[in-house]
């Protein structure tokens, strides 16, 4: 949406504006030229008064610069916010009618809209007053110009002819310079939005020129992320450290909103935070853009999508060479229960997978995900909001796939992370790491998480 409503405005204000601004720039060239030597020739002093409400402008727009800039980014901000709010709130409409809560996220949608009309009258304030700054000096300088030339006449230094002569051309000169003047504004109210676009381009040129970087891996052997995660001053982790290896299975656990899933928006290049590295195989991972990364490291969370349409649509929709995926499942044994419903494979998922259940559903998007035969993955709490049986199958599945993947695991399901050789915990804004033993003796949290998950699996077996 933001590629949609930004880059595509931008390219078409740009368009116009380069269609313009060639023959605008050559007219006010030869005219100024020409004006300036008429006028030099026939009342020299005067020339000065154009040529001061130039400079005049130029102080002005100089001045008006930053405030634009800020008024700029803060009207894309908003823009943003309201689209994202408006697309969740649709998503999710059925949900809020059934917990009766559409008015209170009318309200804040209405809020959001509020804030987008501020921020749009702030930059059409700045607009208006870029504009009167220049016409207040182009226009009060064609007026100087003139009285100057009726003061000469008057003096008899001046004849009327040639004073009409060089107020034509200056006035000329002046319309034509506001011209050039209204363009830049326009082109400088673009100015954030081509930043953007220019950083897009200057990432893809610096991923296909750097052949020694990250884009010259083909498979990947070691991820690793280091450094200081934080948000307006609120510190997630503090110097960290994190490697995922091929061929191990890599657990990420801690207490709700201890910031496991910021650790996976980082990985995924979903997050930009400077006092953060990610290296891939030892090369920086900031040369990639986020697609071509995604290219090569598959994502699945709790909330799973299907589309509707069968369940071989649904399995095989990232995977490219579609040759004995069946054989693959087997292997993983995931998917055993489509044997058992009569279309098999054929069979009509619904919308978002509504004919299946939720540990269905989660069984074929994690087969998806394997079938697409990614080098690294990371699987976010994919066993914690379905059944023991499938949650066991899916377990098994990743357990296999890691054998030559890098793979991360993020739980806190107990029967998950005693499977788990290495184990990564976020406590008090550290990471620690051992196997399940060694942090349950080290690590009071761990121990806590552990005997909690304990005492709510007796619970439910009693």
């Amino acid at each position: 949406m933001k590629v949609i409503h930004q880059d595509l405005g931008t390219i078409k204000g740009l368009s116009v504006f380069y269609d313009t601004i060639i023959p605008t720039v050559l007219q006010l060239i030869m005219t100024a030229v020409v004006m300036v030597v008429t006028v030099l020739f026939i009342h020299p002093i005067t020339v000065l008064i154009p040529l001061i409400s130039i400079v005049a402008i130029g102080a002005g727009m100089g001045m008006l610069q930053g405030l634009g800039n800020k008024k700029n980014n803060s009207y894309i901000k908003s823009f943003n916010q309201m689209g994202q709010r408006f697309l969740g709130d649709f998503k999710g409409m059925n949900t809020l009618i059934m917990y009766q809560r559409e008015d209170q996220y009318a309200k804040d949608f209405a809020d959001d809209s509020e804030n987008y009309r501020q921020k749009t009258m702030g930059v059409l304030s700045y607009q208006l007053q870029t504009l009167t700054i220049m016409d207040f000096c182009l226009y009060g300088a064609l007026g100087w110009f003139v009285l100057a030339q009726g003061f000469a006449i008057k003096a008899g230094s001046l004849g009327v002819p040639s004073a009409v002569l060089i107020s034509t051309l200056v006035c000329i000169w002046l319309i034509d310079f506001r011209k050039f003047g209204y363009f830049i504004h326009i082109f400088m109210s673009l100015l954030p939005k081509v930043n953007h676009i220019f950083k897009l381009i200057d990432v893809q040129n610096k991923t296909v020129d750097d052949d020694n970087g990250v884009n010259s891996i083909q498979d990947v052997k070691n991820i690793q992320l280091t450094g200081t995660l934080a948000f307006d001053e609120h510190v997630i982790l503090q110097n960290g450290s994190l490697n995922l290896t091929q061929g191990k299975l890599i657990g990420l656990t801690g207490a709700s909103g201890s910031g496991k899933s910021t650790v996976a928006k980082l990985l995924m290049k979903q997050l930009n935070i400077p006092d953060t590295q990610i290296t891939v195989d030892g090369h920086k991972l900031d040369s990639l853009s986020q697609d071509q990364w995604w290219k090569m490291i598959g994502y699945l969370g709790p909330e799973m999508v299907l589309f509707d349409g069968t369940i071989e649509d649904n399995l095989l929709l990232g995977m490219h060479d579609q040759t004995d995926w069946q054989q693959k499942l087997n292997q993983l044994q995931l998917c055993q229960f489509v044997e058992d419903l009569p279309e098999q494979f054929n069979t009509i998922v619904g919308e978002d997978g509504s004919l299946l259940s939720p540990g269905q559903k989660q069984q074929i998007a994690v087969a998806r995900a394997i079938l697409a035969n990614k080098p690294a993955y990371i699987f976010d709490e994919v066993t914690s909001n379905i059944d023991t049986v499938n949650a066991e199958v899916i377990l098994a599945a990743i357990k296999s796939l890691a054998t030559d993947k890098a793979v991360l695991l993020i739980t806190h399901r107990l029967e998950d992370i005693e499977q788990l050789s290495k184990v990564y915990m976020i406590d008090n804004q550290k990471l620690v790491v051992g196997s399940p033993e060694e942090l349950a003796n080290q690590v009071p949290a761990f121990k806590q998480l552990i005997t909690e998950q304990r005492k709510l699996l007796a619970e439910v077996q009693a």
